[in-house]
């Protein structure tokens, strides 16, 4: 298994965990040995087991969400819909051997662009362990 690669991390995002003065669009963005694709959701509760294991099959490395904390949340459970789906998808990308660790989801607010590039690196260094997805 090669670590020696630089993962691409599709990177779901919930508007209302960043800080209002970030400016952050979506797309490509490269980082330290990784690249991250961006995509801004009304609400971390959209997100579908479906798709995310859909991203998985297309051969994309790693997925990492980021919503709002739960007190914050404007339609007041949407975050906390969003980590129970994302528990469930890990648990299947482990039962069939691509890796629980592909995926991840943190609870922030007022992030900041610098914060959340932080986090991607992270989801990207947890992916580099487990190799390239065997799906490309």
């Amino acid at each position: 298994m090669s670590t020696s690669f630089d993962p691409e991390i599709v990177v779901i995002y919930c508007g209302r965990s960043l800080a209002d003065n970030s400016c952050f669009s979506e797309g490509i963005k490269d980082g330290p040995g990784f690249k991250a694709r961006f995509t801004m959701i009304p609400c971390s509760s959209k997100i579908e087991v479906l798709n995310l294991v859909k991203l998985i099959e297309q051969g994309v490395d790693g997925i990492e969400v980021i919503a709002c904390p739960e007190s914050q949340c404007q339609f007041l459970l949407g975050s906390t819909r969003a980590e129970n789906r994302i528990r469930y998808a890990r648990k299947l990308l482990g039962e069939v051997g691509i890796g629980a660790n592909r995926l991840g989801m943190v609870r922030k607010s007022n992030l900041s662009v610098e914060e959340v590039m932080a986090l991607v690196e992270e989801r990207a260094n947890a992916v580099r362990t487990l190799g390239q997805n065997p799906m490309k």
